[in-house]
């Protein structure tokens, strides 16, 4: 079988986590067929390199407008690529309309990652498309069934929906630096660490609001459009906070095992599952996150691998991160089942197992109905 995964970037050189989850797709997925990655450039280059064995054809672009790459030449290269299935990771208009375009042969599978949110207006022109472009799907692979259950758009296509969640390597965040670790403890206690791209959805000002509340430090690594604006508003609140900025991995899971509490107070529900929570999880460190009707609450279960508050609440968020500095063996419990649980419902190589699986049954209910005709 030849699989291809359609994405806007790939990890490296983009790093974030929709694009590691297409690069573990991928890596793992070789073991079982033939794969590539199909993504943009960010220049006016079209590049094709190997990563890990896996060739990555990047087609170049003109920029991008609200997210979307502008690539003309994308819906040529879709077309010439041979495959059996084409793994379209959405929202990806960029692929979406160049899927009409080119009509390539192969099945369509749909990775549905979140609805479009902040893009509202704009989506009421581009809804037809996007939904003549799902009726073309052979299968539609939303992350949680809370998502599936509180998705308008998923709605129209349920009976094209199969679930099945994102993973993550656990075992590449079990090697803290003991000595790193230390020296973050010694530096800052017992403290509260969030760790992403500031973007809107984030829910930082509410962290931010509640830290003059939290009995601890706060800290708030990453980078993003928003980070500037998030620094004002910490110089106002009067909370212990600080901004270290984008970590590297090591230096990443070095403050993940040093933490005592992970912070995920994302505000929309743009934050669709929160791949994140699944590394805090990784970690043993147990999460205070969002009721968002979305995937994480089902990455955090409350009560089981950390706590859930309603967004856009300050008060509750620093009362239940509160509750869990105050009781360090409660925290450690939870980060415990959270470890479990990661190990035994997340690890990537397990979910690209069951996707692959998915692909098998797109091509054989296919080839029955060709036979049938």
């Amino acid at each position: 079988m030849k699989v291809v995964h359609v994405y806007k970037d790939y990890d490296p050189p983009v790093r974030g986590g929709m694009e590691r989850h297409v690069a573990l797709m991928c890596r793992y997925q070789k073991q079982w067929c033939d794969v590539e990655a199909l993504v943009c450039s960010r220049s006016l280059r079209t590049e094709r390199r190997l990563h890990d064995s896996i060739p990555v054809t990047a087609v170049g672009e003109w920029g991008r407008f609200q997210s979307a790459p502008l690539s003309p030449f994308f819906p040529w290269y879709l077309r010439r690529i041979p495959a059996d299935v084409m793994v379209i990771h959405c929202p990806n208009p960029t692929a979406e309309m160049s899927w009409l375009l080119a009509r390539p042969r192969a099945a369509l599978v749909v990775r549905y990652q979140s609805d479009v949110v902040r893009q509202a207006r704009a989506m009421r022109i581009y809804k037809p498309f996007q939904h003549a472009f799902f009726r073309r799907a052979r299968m539609i692979l939303p992350t949680s069934q809370q998502y599936l259950d509180s998705s308008e758009t998923l709605r129209h296509f349920r009976d094209k929906c199969r679930v099945l969640p994102l993973g993550i390597v656990p075992e590449a965040y079990e090697s803290p630096d003991p000595s790193a670790v230390q020296a973050l403890r010694d530096q800052y206690g017992s403290f509260v660490f969030f760790c992403g791209v500031h973007r809107y959805y984030k829910g930082l000002p509410w962290l931010i609001r509640a830290a003059p509340q939290i009995d601890g430090k706060v800290i708030i690594a990453g980078d993003g459009p928003e980070r500037q604006a998030h620094e004002a508003l910490a110089r106002q609140s009067g909370g212990d906070i600080l901004f270290p900025g984008a970590l590297s991995e090591q230096e990443l899971i070095d403050y993940l095992h040093a933490s005592a509490v992970v912070a995920f107070p994302s505000s929309e529900r743009s934050e669709a599952f929160g791949l994140s929570m699944l590394e805090a999880h990784a970690c043993g460190r147990p999460v205070v996150s969002t009721r968002l009707g979305t995937g994480v609450e089902f990455v955090n279960e409350d009560g089981v691998t950390g706590i859930n508050v309603p967004p856009q609440d300050a008060d509750a968020l620093a009362v239940a991160i509160n509750s869990l500095l105050q009781d360090p063996e409660k925290a450690l419990k939870l980060g415990a089942q959270a470890r479990e649980r990661v190990h035994r419902l997340f690890t990537a190589e397990h979910v690209a197992r069951q996707e692959y699986e998915l692909y098998e049954e797109v091509l054989a209910t296919q080839k029955e109905e060709k036979s049938s005709e």
